[in-house]
């Protein structure tokens, strides 16, 4: 008798993945951190090309709410840069080389790169759900 696998329908799926979200967030994260010292038209190009990168691979890895994933991934991105800056801040105290600021260049350009960033991530993940629809149904006997 050949296994049988059963699908456990009585529980919905998780909303949220977060290995995907994640992962994608580490990417984005690594980008906030190498555009962080830069001047602010490099560092709107880093955020933009890192961001879409991100939030494609995030809504790759993710089966559903690919917008949802992005957005957490984006969020996961701040975490890791805020992270950073901290440790940074922690090794500065120890043995002397400045950390970088946690608001390059200000709390409104900050904000705007990382609104930006927000945007570039979800358009990532926007191309991932645009790419990966399923195909329509179509019928043999038409």
């Amino acid at each position: 008798m050949a296994a049988v696998t059963v699908l456990n329908r009585s529980s919905p799926p998780p909303r949220l993945d977060t290995i995907a979200a994640t992962w994608g967030g580490l990417i984005a994260g690594i980008g906030l951190i190498v555009a962080g010292p830069r001047e602010l038209g490099l560092r709107i190009a880093i955020v933009v090309v890192v961001g879409v990168v991100a939030g494609f691979l995030t809504g790759m890895r993710a089966i559903r709410h690919r917008f949802l994933n992005a957005a957490a991934a984006w969020l996961v991105a701040n975490v890791f840069y805020v992270a950073f800056v901290a440790a940074a801040a922690i090794v500065h105290l120890l043995t002397g080389p400045h950390a970088p600021p946690l608001d390059p260049g200000g709390i409104r350009r900050w904000a705007a790169v990382t609104a930006i960033s927000l945007l570039a991530t979800l358009v990532g993940g926007g191309i991932a759900n645009t790419m990966l629809r399923p195909a329509a149904r179509r019928s043999n006997y038409s």
